[in-house]
């Protein structure tokens, strides 16, 4: 049976749904400094406007992906980009295609914003079987902290193709 995905922005979520949130995130990303962050709020670096999820038979959500809208800039031209964030599956309900299920509706959703691409920092092979391929051209940061060149995976959601040269994303990774 099909998984049921559901949407909350997240200016809908409540305490008991963040507290579950947060336990779900310090549950998969078990770095000290990544418990330290989801123990008193449920993003890592700035807040997430919108969050689908997965869950069980009992209500318990047990996959979960985040989405930013950002926008990137090359060549003069600005582009949308829904910012992939905070992707996570319980340990006992990995390997089940939730992740790739959730993404699908992601990038439908994406679409119908009139999002371009769409961006996540992760592993080529978690993230190839999406559509997603490596850029070595992303640039983050900004004139106070910086800019940094990072490695990113993209999928395009537009018929656009992701710009060559540098392209430059305001403020931190997602």
């Amino acid at each position: 049976m099909k998984p049921e995905i559901d949407y909350i922005s997240d200016d809908d979520v409540d305490d008991a749904l963040d507290r579950e949130l947060r336990d779900l995130l310090m549950t998969c990303f078990t770095k000290p400094v990544d418990v330290a962050v989801f123990r008193q709020r449920r993003y890592c670096q700035e807040p997430v406007p919108h969050r689908w999820f997965i869950s069980d038979e009992h209500g318990s959500i047990v996959a979960h992906i985040g989405v930013h809208e950002k926008t990137v800039e090359a060549g003069g031209q600005i582009y949308r980009i829904g910012g992939i964030a905070e992707v996570c599956v319980h340990p006992d309900y990995r390997r089940r295609g939730y992740v790739r299920m959730m993404l699908v509706r992601i990038h439908e959703w994406l679409g119908q914003g009139e999002f371009t691409f769409s961006v996540l920092f992760g592993r080529p092979e978690v993230y190839g079987s999406s559509g997603y391929v490596q850029v070595g051209n992303l640039i983050h940061g900004g004139a106070k902290e910086g800019w940094k060149q990072a490695t990113a995976m993209v999928k395009e959601i537009s018929a656009t193709p992701w710009p060559p040269g540098k392209v430059y994303l305001p403020g931190p990774m997602f």
